[in-house]
């Protein structure tokens, strides 16, 4: 398979206007109330996990039937439906590219436990497979090595946060550059692109680029 999208619980307001208007085709698949508005925007996901803890009883009812594949899990579990979600992903589809929506805004745990999950040892063989994507942010997720990086037109800025201790991180031709870096976890935000292509790289860690851009209306300043 070469692209799946997930869709999280994270709030509609996050989403970005093409995943709002339906016009992000599938294969989707989902975690618990994922499923729910999939199914509002006319896409049946080919995989649903969770324990429908936030659906109510006929909303359960009604989604079960049109699901075709669904595995429940109990509300007391070690892993988190994204956790699982994405363990299952792996297992039965193995796709090339995994694009994550819903899984920004709300609560600030679940976002950050969405964006370290990259730093699991058990997904390090998609951690390079992975996009997040909301209204205004798109992160992917980096192994060591030498990485070129294309510009998203609708983005403005351009941010390095190494998710773990990270050597010889190196920024070559952004705005501006950095060279030889090593530390713990960080952020390195608001630099910028020149040009639509531009080339980092590091020597061991995990490390996180995100592009973004303002919100209508709004400044960096403000």
């Amino acid at each position: 398979m070469e692209r799946i999208r997930l869709l999280v619980g994270g709030p509609i307001s996050e989403w970005p206007d093409s995943l709002k208007a339906g016009r992000l085709s599938g294969p989707w698949a989902a975690a618990d109330r994922g499923s729910l508005r999939l199914l509002a925007l006319g896409q049946t996901p080919i995989l649903t996990v969770g324990d429908f803890d936030s659906v109510t009883l006929k909303e359960r009812r009604d989604v079960i039937e049109k699901l075709p594949n669904i595995v429940s899990v109990k509300p007391e579990k070690d892993d988190t439906d994204t956790e699982l979600l994405l363990t299952l992903i792996q297992e039965q589809y193995n796709p090339d590219k995994i694009e994550i929506y819903g899984a920004t805004g709300g609560r600030i745990d679940q976002l950050l436990s969405n964006i370290w999950i990259f730093t699991q040892t058990r997904f390090e063989n998609i951690v390079q497979k992975v996009t997040i994507i909301d209204r205004i942010n798109r992160i992917d997720f980096y192994l060591p090595g030498e990485h070129k990086i294309m510009k998203d037109p609708d983005m403005k800025y351009l941010g390095f946060m190494p998710l773990t201790p990270v050597t010889g991180l190196t920024l070559v031709d952004e705005k501006y550059q950095l060279i030889d870096w090593s530390g713990n976890p960080f952020s390195f935000s608001s630099n910028e692109f020149v040009g639509n292509e531009n080339h980092f790289s590091f020597e061991s860690g995990i490390v996180a680029v995100i592009q973004s851009r303002d919100l209508i209306g709004q400044t960096a300043e403000q």
